[in-house]
């Protein structure tokens, strides 16, 4: 048991918290915060940056609050805001990205049967990865507010991602500190933490 304890505060020493990131898109009017945090890459497959999570919280005009959760395995060179998409006149309906099955893994005091849930590509920003609403464009049944649930007993979320050339890589991010932080913001009141 001792060991465990000794595992734990490793892994909760090499985590941070790195920043958070807030405005305003200039085109649908939304404001937005970003939350990030840092991980590790559990095993090899090691990328030049250390792997992020990062919640996006974000109010449109009527004042209507939405949680997103973002990651990604070090691939990325900036954490920026991801607006909605918004129809023109040459393009009616969102493109069609890729959405691979990621495996979600809660761990804690107690075992969990890990999830596998669909994530889609962020138009424009490779490499990054965003949990898939449910809707006909997704698999998924659940909001990931669900999961924010989990985070709260079981703080350590390991994800398998597909890197930048497709091949998978797990991260580990340890969410207490990332979790307190969210919950104090007030657009991130969404995220049902």
């Amino acid at each position: 048991m001792r060991w465990k304890a000794v595992v734990l505060v490793w892994v909760m020493a090499t985590v941070v918290c790195s920043r958070a990131q807030t405005g305003t898109d200039a085109a649908s009017g939304i404001s937005w915060r970003l939350i990030s945090m840092e991980g590790k890459v559990v095993g090899t497959g090691a990328a030049e940056r250390p792997p992020r999570l990062t919640a996006q919280c974000t109010k449109d005009a009527k004042g209507k609050l939405r949680f997103e959760l973002l990651a990604d395995v070090g691939d990325v060179t900036e954490v920026r805001f991801v607006p909605p998409f918004q129809p023109t006149n040459d393009q009616s309906f969102p493109p069609n990205l890729p959405k691979p099955t990621v495996t979600m893994e809660f761990l804690g005091y107690m075992k969990v049967k890990p999830v596998k849930r669909q994530w889609t590509a962020i138009d424009g920003l490779a490499g990054e990865w965003k949990y898939a609403s449910p809707g006909m464009r997704s698999a998924n049944m659940e909001e990931v507010m669900f999961y924010m649930q989990y985070l709260k007993a079981l703080p350590t979320l390991r994800l398998t991602l597909p890197d930048s050339t497709g091949k998978s890589v797990v991260v580990e991010f340890e969410t207490t500190e990332w979790q307190a932080r969210v919950k104090a913001e007030p657009m991130c009141w969404a995220s049902s933490l």
